[in-house]
């Protein structure tokens, strides 16, 4: 099985730097042409998906609309974005500058980031985890099973796809939650899944033009992670 996560296009809020999480947020202009643009470019590589997923939030159903024009897709709550609490809609440069607010950990501490956010209503990552691993283990290993051929799209979030991915590394050390980076907006990452294995194909690729892309933070490259299950 193929399973293609992506991330979705850009919003209003990813360029003010606002804390999205669970506030539903439409795509931008920009982002409406990344996913479009990814879809088209998808089409003439012969990339048709058998199964469309996708977080119920706007922003990452409709960027699944443009990938997969006319095709069925399944939403599902475990696919929703980290609950950031009473963070949500606040600029995410003053967090992370302030010495005493949890959210200064969320990018360069997840262990301490876990510890504390609940304090302010917030979503552990170790919740996020355990969910995104009920949704590969009841939904994509079956299909899996019987439909060993078939190819998967899934469209999140920055840090549910980082969950995923973190089942599929098989790995609960924090620590590494962020991996290599934060997936651009309408990245894609690539995964195999064979024999109850899981590969790491593309670690986030970019089927757009790279000049509509924001934050060089972010992963860019065409990278290839070859991390096992």
């Amino acid at each position: 099985m193929d399973i293609y996560i992506v991330r979705h296009g850009t919003t209003d809020w990813n360029r003010e730097h606002r804390i999205q999480g669970r506030t539903d947020i439409p795509l931008d202009g920009i982002g409406r042409r990344m996913a479009k643009d990814s879809g088209e470019a998808l089409t003439k590589l012969g990339i048709r998906f058998d199964r469309v997923y996708s977080s119920p939030l706007k922003r990452a159903y409709e960027t699944a609309e443009l990938l997969c024009p006319g095709q069925e897709i399944v939403t599902d709550e475990r696919l929703i974005e980290l609950s950031f609490g009473e963070c949500e809609g606040k600029v995410s440069d003053g967090l992370l500058a302030d010495g005493d607010h949890p959210f200064r950990f969320f990018k360069k501490d997840p262990v301490n980031y876990n510890r504390t956010i609940g304090t302010v209503g917030g979503e552990t990552l170790d919740g996020l985890m355990a969910r995104t691993r009920e949704f590969m283990q009841q939904v994509i290993e079956p299909l899996a099973s019987v439909q060993g051929n078939a190819s998967v799209l899934i469209s999140g979030h920055g840090a549910m796809n980082r969950g995923l991915l973190m089942y599929i590394r098989n790995t609960n050390d924090l620590s590494g939650f962020w991996g290599t980076g934060l997936q651009a907006n309408c990245g894609i990452t690539k995964v195999t899944l064979t024999c109850d294995k899981y590969t790491i194909v593309d670690n986030c690729r970019i089927y757009y033009d790279k000049d509509l892309m924001i934050d060089p933070e972010f992963l860019i490259a065409e990278h290839t992670d070859n991390s096992d299950k």
